[in-house]
């Protein structure tokens, strides 16, 4: 697969009946500059009037959502403390961009929420907690065999953002739902095993499997889709008093 030439922290692009997001290095950055994430929703936003396109791929570089970038950008954002307030609400020196990544991801997650297509999440390396629980949107998750899903939030005392515990509550039984949400990491074959990844493909043929996926169920009729996806997406409304709920926990 070619990449079109971006020097932006993600490339978006339509092939056929499919179209591509990738995210690429950057994406914290990507998730805290409004015209950058401005840019990608008009993007999403197009596809539905758009009636040549069945299915989007959204997928990451190996290295992109890691623990390492989830490390920079929260190391930037929270304030030092001293050891012994351990058990006291993180302080953030950089209330904004910390506002700026919750609202900017979750307004992602919306539009992405209500496309009438259909959205296939690939998932490759290490996915830390805000983009684990953003790739819980997609309608089907395709993970390399290298996949784990980091809930690195626990280390820095956070709430699992990107929407996380929406989603787990919606997929899984109550006390595993917040079992997962409390655990250092999983990977793909327990994801698998617990139903939040449809597929495990070898590392070598991810972006190759991802588009044949696609490819399954963009020889479907347009109408087929849209309406199922229409139907479908009634039990997903409540995200937005999901999110409204969070907005006010967190006074953002």
């Amino acid at each position: 697969m070619k990449y079109p030439e971006n020097k932006n922290f993600y490339e978006a692009w339509v092939q056929d009946e499919i179209a591509f997001i990738k995210i690429g290095k950057g994406a914290f950055e990507l998730i805290t500059d409004l015209n950058q994430s401005d840019k990608l929703i008009r993007f999403i936003d197009s596809l539905d009037q758009n009636n040549s396109v069945k299915c989007l791929i959204v997928f990451n570089d190996a290295e992109s959502l890691s623990d390492l970038e989830y490390d920079r950008f929260i190391g930037g954002v929270l304030q030092k403390r001293d050891s012994a307030e351990g058990d006291l609400a993180p302080c953030f020196g950089d209330k904004r961009a910390r506002f700026r990544e919750i609202n900017i991801l979750n307004t992602l997650i919306r539009h992405l929420a209500g496309l009438q297509i259909i959205v296939f999440a690939g998932i490759q390396g290490t996915v830390v907690t805000p983009f684990f629980g953003a790739s819980l949107v997609a309608d089907f998750r395709i993970a390399a065999e290298n996949a784990v899903f980091s809930l690195a939030h626990n280390k820095y005392g956070l709430h699992p953002s990107g929407g996380l515990p929406f989603f787990l509550s919606n997929m899984l039984h109550h006390s595993k739902a917040l079992e997962v949400q409390l655990r250092d990491r999983i990977d793909a074959n327990e994801a698998y095993e617990l139903g939040l990844v449809n597929l495990i493909v070898p590392d070598d043929k991810f972006e190759e499997r991802l588009i044949g996926e696609a490819k399954k169920y963009s020889a479907l009729s347009f109408c087929t889709i849209r309406d199922t996806k229409r139907l479908t997406n009634f039990s997903r409304k409540s995200i937005n008093k999901y999110f409204e709920f969070e907005a006010g926990l967190l006074n953002l």
